[in-house]
């Protein structure tokens, strides 16, 4: 691998292709919210033969998409095979229109489990909601991918016995094996009984959270950064695993909506009224990122709590050091004094001999890769969440 130690900078960029790079992707999921640029919604058209009665289609905003292919994810890790994983995805879009964050009395998550079965599950973790809707699956219908064994509806209502009955169910089979098939790659063949039906996906939307690469210490800049590398990936090495993994998980979400107020540990949330500029926005009818909402979630993923405003991850989000002493991955604020911190970002470090941040700016504004003018933007010093 070659390598190009940028003189004076706090980073070495590489411009090389790295192998056995981690996908960064997420599921935090919120609903009535337009996807943010970097991908394509998937809508599915669920006329024709293959599952009986009325069928239902829907299109899928980004946050959907990521609870999506958590769900997917989850079933291809605990090996359960394509039918169960479309019963799965069914079931959370029937039960939480793919929301891990749904409510409704007792019921919670995008399965809306309840009950002492579910007691120590964390329910509005979309991955921890998934495992236990598959184990349930493999214990009450071990034959699951037997279409002897039941049908669609029967094996959901066999795992979640709701009230309501199977008939619910029934209506997402063919949007659900379709949606299945498509995340895991399989074809679609045109045999009505495989319940298979086509999926397209359309130029414009945001199909879920950027994957990212990221290996070790190492993270690929996505070309939604806006970083010429001249043609050859840019990466950059960050100084832990931890720093690393934040900068990621923020990247993922590059073109999420800024939203005042919005983002915590689980992902971008909804906004809320601030009195003035945000709400000329719209920013209380947004889903997504506030600038420490931003960098919050985005040492959440590493396992670190940095707190939830700006001012409070500058006081106690980690050790401070001179700004001379930069590295990628420290928290940057905006303000002259402790008390009139306002803003935070992500330090990627001196990429091409030019300082950059990945930040939720401002209402009106995305999740970005912004070239800064460190003098006179940023306070003299840093907060560094890893130490």
């Amino acid at each position: 691998m070659n390598g190009r130690k940028i003189m004076g900078a706090a980073v070495t960029v590489l411009v090389a292709f790295v192998l056995g790079l981690s996908v960064i992707s997420g599921t935090p999921v919120a609903t009535e919210e337009q996807p943010p640029a970097g991908g394509c919604t998937v809508t599915i058209d669920a006329t024709g033969a293959g599952a009986s009665g009325t069928q239902k289609s829907a299109e899928l905003n980004a946050n959907q998409m990521a609870a999506a292919r958590t769900v997917v994810g989850v079933g291809t890790g605990m090996r359960i095979a394509a039918r169960g994983i479309a019963i799965a995805l069914g079931t959370a879009m029937q039960e939480s229109t793919m929301n891990p964050a749904a409510v409704n009395g007792r019921s919670i998550g995008l399965f809306q489990q309840q009950g002492t079965l579910y007691a120590d599950v964390d329910r509005t973790d979309a991955a921890a909601a998934s495992r236990a809707f598959y184990t349930q699956l493999v214990s009450r219908v071990p034959t699951y991918a037997d279409p002897a064994a039941g049908t669609f509806a029967a094996i959901a209502q066999a795992v979640q016995r709701s009230g309501a009955g199977a008939g619910k169910y029934a209506v997402w089979q063919r949007w659900a094996t379709a949606l299945a098939a498509q995340l895991l790659g399989e074809p679609q063949g045109p045999s009505p009984a495989a319940e298979t039906s086509p999926v397209t996906c359309e130029d414009g939307g945001g199909s879920g959270q950027l994957p990212i690469r990221q290996a070790g210490l190492d993270v690929i800049l996505p070309k939604q950064a806006g970083i010429d590398g001249s043609g050859s990936d840019v990466i950059v090495r960050f100084p832990s695993e931890a720093a690393a993994i934040a900068a990621a998980a923020a990247l993922s979400h590059l073109g999420t909506p800024y939203a005042w107020g919005g983002g915590g540990p689980t992902g971008p949330t909804q906004g809320i009224r601030d009195g003035g500029v945000a709400d000329r926005h719209g920013d209380y009818k947004k889903t997504g990122f506030d600038c420490s909402g931003l960098t919050e979630y985005a040492y959440a993923q590493a396992g670190i709590a940095i707190g939830g405003d700006s001012r409070t991850q500058y006081a106690s989000g980690g050790t401070r050091h001179p700004f001379r002493e930069a590295l990628p991955g420290d928290l940057l604020f905006s303000g002259n004094t402790p008390a009139t911190i306002h803003h935070v970002a992500i330090y990627l470090g001196r990429i091409y001999g030019r300082d950059y941040v990945v930040e939720a700016p401002q209402s009106g504004s995305v999740v970005k890769v912004s070239m800064t003018p460190i003098v006179g933007q940023y306070r003299t010093d840093v907060v560094r969440p890893w130490d």
